[in-house]
């Protein structure tokens, strides 16, 4: 996925309009009619969404289109537009979940799916806390499309990678679960558990994950409501 791709998808979450509807000429005040709210909040999205900190406000004076806010980003995170290390899934595990990852690793592939496993790579002992960031930071970084957690239960992968911004991590027991995750609140991480899940129910919960797309809603009220969770991510307003 292209940086501007990206861009485009933080401007369509904020705005709450089609992805699809959004090119780089449009312009963000005659175009989109964004308002001074909506500037801050795209600017804070965007600074989360691809982890460049606080962006200079001198830098974003001659930002008038969408094209002008995904060089920015280039210019700013030393990106090129088609990231080349980006991969369609990162995943990791806890020793619970060591022999899933591994399992789900091969199927993956054969899949055609490009998987950055960011281990462990043995049994031993290890904080899934850590894990979960290593997948979380990769998907609110744009360098991987979608992530996959597993522990003993998935509960504690799924908390600690709620803690980054930009992540909406959903644990599953089945199918049908991983499908909703998708497809009502735009889930970006799946985690699993593996002393809960066997092997084939983790293999039809992640394809019905990477298969069923996000549903805004007839009058788009998904994406409003995952738009309502990611305000939740502001710092307290000193006032």
């Amino acid at each position: 996925m292209g940086t501007q791709r990206r861009v485009n998808e933080v401007v369509a979450e904020v705005f709450e309009i089609d992805v699809d509807e959004l090119n780089p000429d449009l312009r963000f005040i005659e175009d989109l009619g964004a308002t001074s709210l909506d500037v801050v909040t795209l600017v804070w999205r965007i600074e989360e969404v691809f982890g460049l900190g606080e962006i200079e406000e001198s830098s974003l004076e001659s930002v008038l289109t969408l094209g002008d806010l995904a060089e920015l980003v280039e210019l700013q995170s030393g990106a090129i537009s088609e990231a080349v290390d980006q991969v369609d899934i990162a995943i990791a595990a806890d020793h619970a979940g060591l022999d899933m990852k591994a399992d789900l690793v091969a199927w993956l592939r054969e899949r055609g799916c490009t998987v950055r496993d960011l281990g462990p790579a043995d049994a031993q002992s290890v904080d899934y806390p850590d894990f979960a960031a290593r997948v979380a930071r990769q998907i609110a970084s744009g360098q991987a499309q979608k992530g996959l957690l597993i522990c003993g239960s998935g509960i504690g992968m799924s908390i600690a990678a709620n803690k980054i911004p930009g992540v909406r991590a959903a644990v599953v027991l089945n199918p049908t679960q991983a499908r909703l995750a998708r497809r009502h609140n735009d889930a970006n991480i799946l985690c699993l558990g593996a002393r809960l899940t066997g092997r084939d129910m983790a293999r039809n919960s992640v394809a019905a994950f990477l298969d069923t797309p996000f549903d805004p809603g007839d009058d788009g009220r998904h994406r409003r409501r995952v738009r309502r969770i990611h305000e939740l991510e502001a710092p307290p307003n000193p006032d």
